[in-house]
């Protein structure tokens, strides 16, 4: 008797404990493509911790799927790049092959989705959104474009001494948020201090979403474009919603 109690008690224990490990869970899935829409394959995506350490990685299959089964919380980013082409890391390929990353930073990870990502030879990077307070209604975002054809233009400086911003008339933006396209009424370049000197940014000033997401959170799109050279990106930024009384 007592054995059969104690293998029911074991039972009960073990299926509580996958429910909780499942529960605790969410998936994140997608494709990941360049912006013909053709899908790249053995592309790295990871999700990082505020250090930069991987806390949870995979790589895209033939088609570009990508699945990542991470524990529900708030992480630092998720990127994706294929270190192949990343000149980084020491790609070999011709210029005109090399690509950069994706980045979807302040991930909020509470439910399973589907992220898809797209990436090319501009680098949306350091996203961060807000809004000011008692100013014009509309969010205000802060990023820093980097474009691999203005680095590759001038081959005898290093990449860090290299301005690879493009300027305002140059730089196509394009804003959703929670998938509905938004209104970009200022587009500002601006100095950011590093730690050797400067680089560039640019501060964008965006409409508030006409439709809001069902969830306590707005996920922003931001897609750019190097009308000099053609070079493309995107970036997403996960915000959550205002609480103020």
């Amino acid at each position: 008797m007592r054995k059969k109690a104690s293998i029911f008690l074991f039972l009960v224990c073990f299926i509580y404990l996958h429910g909780s490990a499942q529960t605790d869970s969410i998936t994140i899935s997608g494709i990941v493509s360049d912006f013909d829409g053709q899908p790249v394959d053995s592309a790295l995506v990871e999700v990082k911790h505020s250090n930069f350490k991987t806390a949870y990685e995979t790589l895209t299959d033939s088609k570009g799927h990508y699945s990542l089964k991470v524990s529900k919380g708030k992480y630092f980013a998720l990127a994706s790049l294929k270190m192949s082409e990343y000149p980084v890391a020491g790609s070999i390929l011709p210029k005109d092959d090399q690509r950069l990353e994706f980045w979807a930073w302040n991930l909020i990870a509470e439910e399973d989705m589907i992220l898809n990502i797209k990436y090319h030879r501009l680098e949306v990077y350091g996203v961060n959104v807000f809004r000011i307070q008692g100013a014009h209604p509309g969010y205000t975002i802060y990023c820093r474009p980097m474009s691999l054809t203005r680095g590759f233009s001038e081959p005898d400086k290093n990449l860090d001494f290299i301005d690879l911003c493009p300027p305002p008339e140059d730089l196509e933006v394009r804003v959703k948020i929670n998938g509905h396209p938004v209104k970009v009424n200022m587009k500002e370049k601006v100095k950011e201090y590093v730690s050797n000197g400067i680089c560039y940014g640019y501060l964008l000033h965006v409409d508030l979403p006409s439709e809001q997401a069902n969830k306590n959170y707005n996920i922003f799109h931001i897609e750019m474009t190097d009308l000099k050279n053609g070079d493309q990106g995107e970036a997403v930024y996960f915000k959550r919603k205002d609480d103020y009384e």
